[in-house]
């Protein structure tokens, strides 16, 4: 029996998995350009795009086998599910649209460096070239594609399958081009998509629609302003209407233009005759219908069952991401580049985090995020960092009926109180630090005696000492040394008061409150490798996101003062020994809370400690994804993140409880990501100083995102650790490389005028780019 394993939800198209080798693919009547989708629909559109899809399947199968089996109605095929190369093959025979931006900003040589294609100097707007040319991108489930080189290409899928896919995408482009040109048209560039099945490299995906495709009206031809008859149409318009996408400050769709319903008619109606036009050209008098019955075959599965999973996927417009440092910023950043979504509010929204779908909250209580959630329609919120979900995030939203994903003040304590986390821990079974119990007045006697004696009753050296409740990332203390010890206990007196007023903030039970006085833990060192391991969690289930390595010290090889972390890179690979030791851990640990009477629902941060022997030692858990690791973690994760996260956060299962204890789907690409800091950190505080940064597109040519994590709209740093830079690639080395690239670009501007550089490390993943260079 068929059912469903996985879930895909596009910009026009949704497709379904299934365990048979097959795969559901559902075409909508949704409009989208410049990777927003628009209010409104277009009458026949997704018969269209199915239809012309299906006839070209059969004109060119003599070329290269396709993904086709037939169809199941007018707007759904059933297709073999192919292991899709993660890259879209784009072939243009025409300088137009993006590339013809890139050439005209940049020059040759940018599109040289990247995608390896020479263009000669002078060209023209639409300028024809002498052959088609490839421009291949990665290709990514959620958000932006990467462009790439077609030798980039070849290292992803392998050199003997790319030269296959380079021959066959060149004479599908030639069969397309001569079948436009018999109509009166000009295909002046196109994708194409292809993967494996069963072995042999096939079609998958659309094939020369007016959505994959851009065609001109042959008659006549204008190269300044060519008659478009493809979706480019609708670019074209929206362009007049509200300007080139670059300088697009809010989302388009929300533009007050398309809230008159007249307006969108009329456009909806022109878009569907230019559609139904092409169509008309190509095929002729047969009705897409007529095309559809001839391969029609019956539904794997019930059709509603397909619905519901489709509903289950599918995000609500708008979110709310309650915080705003680095972490917080990829959340939101990530949960952009949906397709259904269309505006994330932040909370408090004070951070130069302007993108097209950027919306204001303006609130820090708890209570007051929940309100201004339910008077917004706010379908989701996510709480990033531990205060709001310490002070009772999850209640307040669940007051409004409004589905977070925070987890309960109960659960909280996991975070809030290490005291409590350690008794956890242990009553669960798992292996952690043997660790004491001690008061400060206590702990202040021991410190003082062992500074001026050199010793202290059941006090030695080397150890840990953990403030019990939240410090800001500052309570915990590493020590080796007499000066490490004097370091800490002046630490501890000096923001002792501020600790405290910022656990009387939180509601979450502590170990301190119950004890009525602030209480810490004395912990045995650990020795090894550190790795942060997150779980997003529904009761006794869960699912892994990638595993994460944050570099914690200020300086170079792991020495200087302790911090919030300098950077992260992920994901790591594990061997199944250690794997099977943290699914062990957080199996143990949801059950131990579940025996507790108060299920974990949301993300669960562990941290371990590896010896030399391969055992993963649990140094402590975190209620909330981690900072740093946040940013390298989401970029890469795919559909049934999302899927599974909205369902936990609506009080669901998970729509896949077969899959818990197993990773989510990623695109295992490299990241590494590296924090840019204020020259005192975190010694002092920082000074307000401005961010000096070049053109995003400067960025993007590198595959690396700024990450403004606490900079204020007027481009100036508000904290310590104020900004940083994700970079993406095949490899670490060249993920790293690019990340340093981009860093050494970026100036603090101080007060008075002058530049200063930011403080950051500059070995971040050099172990792992040894490693690759030693394999």
């Amino acid at each position: 029996m068929a059912f469903i394993q996985s879930l895909y939800i596009g910009k026009v198209r949704n497709s379904a998995i299934l365990n048979n080798e097959t795969r559901i693919i559902q075409t909508t009547p949704r409009i989208s350009a410049f990777d927003f989708i628009f209010p409104f629909e277009v009458e026949k559109k997704a018969e269209i795009l199915q239809a012309i899809s299906v006839w070209y399947f059969n004109k060119t199968k003599h070329i290269i086998e396709n993904s086709l089996i037939g169809c199941l109605d007018e707007t759904h095929l059933l297709v073999k599910e192919a292991q899709v190369f993660p890259i879209e093959i784009i072939v243009r025979s025409y300088l137009s649209g993006s590339l013809w931006r890139l050439y005209e900003e940049k020059g040759a040589t940018a599109v040289f460096s990247i995608y390896g294609v020479m263009l000669p100097e002078g060209m023209i707007q639409n300028q024809k070239f002498e052959k088609p040319i490839l421009t291949p991108t990665t290709k990514a489930e959620t958000g932006h594609d990467c462009p790439i080189s077609c030798e980039q290409a070849a290292q992803i899928v392998g050199k003997e399958n790319w030269n296959y896919i380079e021959k066959k995408a060149l004479e599908l482009f030639l069969f397309g081009e001569k079948e436009a040109q018999s109509r009166g048209l000009i295909l002046v560039d196109t994708k194409y998509e292809m993967g494996l099945y069963q072995n042999k490299i096939i079609l998958v995906d659309e094939i020369h629609t007016p959505d994959s495709s851009r065609y001109w009206y042959a008659k006549n031809l204008n190269l300044s302003s060519p008659k478009q008859l493809s979706k480019e149409f609708l670019r074209e318009e929206l362009i007049k209407i509200l300007g080139k996408p670059e300088n697009f400050k809010e989302n388009p769709a929300n533009h007050p233009y398309f809230s008159d319903k007249k307006v969108t008619d009329e456009i909806a109606h022109k878009i569907s005759q230019r559609y139904i036009e092409l169509y008309e050209t190509f095929v002729g008098n047969v009705t897409p219908s007529e095309i559809c019955n001839s391969y029609s075959i019956d539904w794997p599965i019930p059709k509603n069952i397909f619905n519901e999973y489709m509903d289950s996927a599918t995000m609500p417009a708008k979110i709310l991401v309650a915080g705003n440092g680095g972490r917080d910023f990829s959340i939101y950043s990530s949960f952009t580049k949906l397709p259904e979504v269309n505006s994330v509010y932040c909370a408090a929204g004070k951070r130069n985090w302007f993108t097209a779908k950027y919306k204001e909250c303006p609130s820090t209580n708890v209570s007051d995020i929940a309100k201004f959630a339910a008077e917004n329609s706010v379908g989701l919120v996510i709480a990033g960092p531990e205060l709001p979900i310490a002070q009772g995030i999850s209640a307040a939203c669940q007051e409004f009926k409004i589905p977070v994903l925070a987890p309960s003040l109960g659960c909280a304590s996991l975070e809030a109180s290490k005291i409590i986390c350690k008794e956890i821990i242990i009553s669960a079974g798992i292996k952690t630090a043997d660790s004491t119990i001690i008061t400060w007045k206590k702990l202040k006697e021991t410190l003082h005696c062992f500074i001026e004696n050199g010793s202290s009753n059941n006090f030695s050296l080397p150890c840990v000492i953990k403030y019990d409740s939240l410090a800001a990332g500052k309570g915990v203390f590493v020590l080796f040394k007499r000066e490490d010890v004097i370091e800490a206990l002046h630490s501890i007196e000096i923001n002792l008061n501020e600790w405290e007023s910022l656990s009387a903030q939180i509601n979450a039970p502590t170990y301190s409150k119950k004890q009525g006085e602030p209480c810490f833990l004395i912990e045995e060192t650990l020795s090894g490798e550190e790795i942060s391991a997150i779980a997003l969690c529904n009761g006794e289930n869960f699912r892994l996101l990638p595993i994460a390595r944050d570099y914690k010290r200020r300086n170079n090889g792991q020495t200087g003062p302790n911090t919030g972390g300098m950077g992260t890179v992920s994901p790591m690979q594990l061997n199944s020994q250690l794997r099977e030791q943290i699914k062990d851990s957080f199996t143990k640990t949801l059950r131990e809370l579940v025996k507790r009477n108060m299920p974990y629902q949301g993300f669960l941060f562990a941290g371990f400690m590896v010896d030399k022997n391969n055992t993963a030692w649990l140094l402590e858990y975190n209620c909330r994804l981690g900072d740093p690791e946040t940013q390298v973690l989401l970029p890469g994760l795919q559909r049934d993140f999302y899927t599974e996260l909205y369902r936990t956060a609506k009080g669901l299962p998970f729509l896949f409880p077969e899959k818990s204890g197993t990773a989510f789907s990623h695109d295992n690409l490299k990241r590494v990501f590296v924090v840019g800091a204020s020259p005192e950190y975190p010694e002092k505080s920082a000074a307000r100083r401005e961010v000096l940064i070049p053109e995003n597109n400067e960025f993007s040519e590198l595959n690396c995102e700024f990450i403004p994590t606490a900079i204020e709209p007027d481009n100036s740093t508000t904290g310590g650790r104020a900004f940083g830079v994700t970079a993406t690639a095949l490899t670490f080395e060249e993920a790293q490389k690019n990340a340093y690239i981009a860093m050494n670009k970026i100036q603090l501007k101080n007060s008075d005028g002058t530049l200063s550089q930011p403080h950051f490390r500059t070995d971040i993943a050099a172990e792992l780019c040894s490693y690759e260079n030693s394999k």
